[in-house]
Formats: C-alpha cells, sequence, structure tokens
C-alpha cells in the first residue's frame, strides 16, 4: 500500500512539476540571460524536477563523478533501465543532455511539454525506418558542431526497454550514433535496492541508496569495431550491478 503511495507521490511531482516549471520558465525567460529556450528546460526544469522525484523514494549516491567528460564535450551516456526511477536518478549527473524516448511520451501530462520545449529525440515505433532516419539526423546535429559549436551528449538506455527480471541485450542505436560522430560512450550503471518502492523513506531514515556509477568513457571512431563496442559497454555497465534473482 506505501509502495502505491509512493508511486502515485512520484508521478504527481513528475507531470505537475514539469508543467509548471516549464510554464514558469516561458515567463521569466525575456528576463533571464539563458542562450536558449531549450537549454533552460534541459539544465533548470528537468533537473529540478527529476531530483524532486527521486527525493521522494530515497538518497542518490553517485560514483565516478571523475570519469564524467568535461560539459563542452558531446558523448553518449548509455544505462541500464530497470525502473522510472532510473529517470530522475540520471539528473544527478548534473548535466544537459537530450533524452531518445519513444514519441508517446508527448501525451504524458507536463512530461510532453518538457519532451517538446526541450527539443529531446522522439522515436514513432510504428514510423518505421523513416522514424529512425529522423532521429539519426537529430542525433548527428546535437553531437556535432552544427549547432553552434556547442554539442550536447544524449542519454540512452540502450536496453530499448525497462526490464528488471533479467538483463537484455543492448541495441545497435546508441553505439552506431557513436561511431558516426566519433564520440565517446560513457557507461552508468544504475543499481536500485529491492523492494525500494515499499521503503518507509522519507518518514524513516534509509540506510539504502540508488547507486549510480559511472564508468570511464571508451574512445570511439569511424572505425571502431561495434559489435565490441557494444559488448565492452554492456559488460561494463553489468559489471557493478547485483545477480539478478
Amino acid at each position: 500500500m506505501f509502495g502505491m503511495l509512493k508511486v502515485y507521490i512520484y508521478n504527481l511531482v513528475w507531470f505537475s512539476g514539469s508543467f509548471f516549471g516549464c510554464v514558469a520558465l516561458l515567463f521569466v525567460r525575456p528576463f533571464i540571460n539563458i542562450s536558449s529556450l531549450d537549454y533552460g528546460v534541459n539544465a533548470f526544469v528537468e533537473r529540478a524536477v527529476g531530483k524532486m522525484c527521486t527525493a521522494v523514494c530515497g538518497p542518490v549516491e553517485v560514483r565516478g563523478v571523475e570519469n564524467l567528460p568535461l560539459e563542452s564535450e558531446p558523448c553518449i551516456f548509455a544505462a541500464n533501465h530497470a525502473s522510472q526511477l532510473d529517470i530522475g536518478a540520471s539528473y544527478y549527473l548534473d548535466r544537459r543532455y537530450k533524452w531518445i524516448s519513444k514519441r508517446s511520451v508527448v501525451y504524458m501530462p507536463g512530461v510532453g511539454m518538457v519532451m517538446i520545449l526541450g527539443r529531446h529525440l522522439l522515436l514513432d515505433r510504428k514510423g518505421g525506418k523513416s522514424s529512425i532516419k529522423r532521429m539519426y539526423e537529430q542525433a548527428n546535429y546535437w553531437l556535432s558542431s552544427q549547432n553552434g559549436g556547442n554539442g550536447c551528449p544524449i542519454f540512452i538506455f540502450p536496453q530499448g526497454t525497462r526490464c528488471m527480471s533479467n538483463r537484455l541485450p543492448f541495441k545497435d542505436g546508441a553505439f552506431n550514433m557513436a561511431i558516426n560522430n566519433e564520440v565517446p560512450i560513457v557507461p552508468i550503471s544504475l543499481s536500485i535496492p529491492n523492494n525500494w518502492w515499499n521503503d518507509f523513506y522519507p518518514f524513516v531514515s534509509s540506510k539504502r541508496s540508488i547507486v549510480m556509477t559511472i564508468h570511464k568513457p571508451i574512445s570511439v571512431t569511424k572505425d571502431t569495431d561495434k559489435e565490441r563496442l557494444r559488448e565492452e559497454c554492456s559488460k561494463v555497465v553489468y559489471s557493478v550491478l547485483p545477480p539478478v534473482p
């Protein structure tokens, strides 16, 4: 019962925070110095809402911060995906990035505003090859110097969907993008304790925490073997996660 209540509060904060954050940014943008509307959404609205959502469930421990590339360096963050908590926890990177997500999320209250105003990459799973081509074109834009000389990282769950019961193989998308643009891949491991939703946190302090491990970047060039790259990234991401029951 308590777990259901936390899920409800998490989603309420996510939806309402996204909506009111975007509305507030639209009102104050003429009076503050930000380079673009999507920068404001990425760097301020999303980060604040993501951290507020996660705070409902428990603390987040970040390991390997020293492995993060420079903020000015485009890269691909590739993480495992087991729960919607992964999304909130990812904002503890304290970096701006573009999500790759299914297009249907634009119909979620508030979240849709974030995805559109934040100029994230939306994949229509029913759109066939044309949708995939458009996604790669957008990825190339953000990972290159075409957008004013300041590349923006991309965050992706290479599994393609979330799953807690087993470790799904990584799909090709992230690795194609990295090779096409010769940008490094930063493997990220997100470890969420079992039965996390049913903890009585924040009413009772918890000794457990969500652990986000940032691994050393994997260098990528045009000549990088995609299969080896995918295998290496998968092995690194899963290396610090507990065994699947």
